[in-house]
């Protein structure tokens, strides 16, 4: 993004004052690195929150203030901790790593934090750190796909392989093939719908041990189209969103 006073990493000092000078809102996107079978690269969870949070920029326009910071790119993946292409750490380095960036935030001034999270297997430790800071004063948004489900409902073309979950299907490769084509390889795409242990929803399983893709669903039926589509939803709520969190520390400063 040409000329982008919101990416922290490009502001140099002077910049980083007259932003901060605007209590603005603080972005921190983050994913994972995750094996997405042979069609996505492991680090898809990245590049999708990145993305995101660019695009988010461009969604809020002028009229409400905001940083964004670069990906933090490690997340909890124990599900597919066994897969090749998956490098995680514990929820309590997820957690403790959200917290101290914020608790830094907020010594410059900035009390409102919104995680645009990408990867569903951080929401747990996302969950800790927003209580935990929540007793600080501090405000920890967690953005993930929020408004997707309606469209995605609309969208769909296959059935999803878990009513809780799905992964490098349909639906997030159509984010990938929208956000990230060139790391999109379709012709290695998969259809893939494993038979769930009877315990599943009670026991822990890692898919591994049920699975021998990752995938869940059919990431065949992808189309940039429903990507677009699904992500402009959820890009318009997370700009509301964002606006109000924004109004909200305003008026509580005032």
């Amino acid at each position: 993004m040409a000329n982008d006073k919101t990416d922290i990493s490009r502001l140099n000092d002077s910049d980083m004052e007259a932003a901060l000078a605007r209590q603005p809102v603080l972005l921190l996107p983050i994913g994972a690195v995750e094996s997405h079978g042979d069609h996505l690269p492991a680090g898809t969870d990245n590049t999708l929150a990145a993305r995101l949070v660019e695009e988010l920029v461009k969604a809020i326009g002028d009229d409400t203030p905001v940083l964004r910071l670069p990906v933090l790119p490690f997340g909890q993946v124990w599900s597919l901790a066994e897969a090749p292409g998956s490098f995680g750490v514990s929820n309590a380095t997820v957690t403790n790593a959200i917290v101290e960036i914020a608790q830094s935030a907020a010594q410059k001034g900035i009390r409102t934090v919104v995680v645009v999270n990408a990867h569903l297997g951080n929401a747990n430790a996302i969950r800790d750190a927003q209580r935990i800071l929540r007793e600080e004063g501090i405000t920890l948004a967690n953005f993930f796909y929020p408004g997707a489900d309606a469209v995605i409902d609309e969208v769909r073309e296959k059935r999803q392989a878990h009513g809780s979950y799905m992964h490098a299907c349909e639906i997030e490769t159509s984010y990938m093939l929208h956000l990230a084509p060139d790391a999109v390889e379709m012709d290695k795409a998969i259809a893939n719908y494993p038979e769930f242990p009877e315990d599943f929803a009670t026991v822990a399983y890692r898919w591994t041990d049920f699975s021998q893709s990752p995938v869940l669903g059919d990431a065949r039926a992808a189309t940039a189209e429903k990507g677009e589509k699904i992500l402009s939803a959820v890009l318009a709520n997370m700009a509301k969103q964002v606006a109000l969190l924004y109004d909200r520390q305003s008026s509580s400063n005032s």
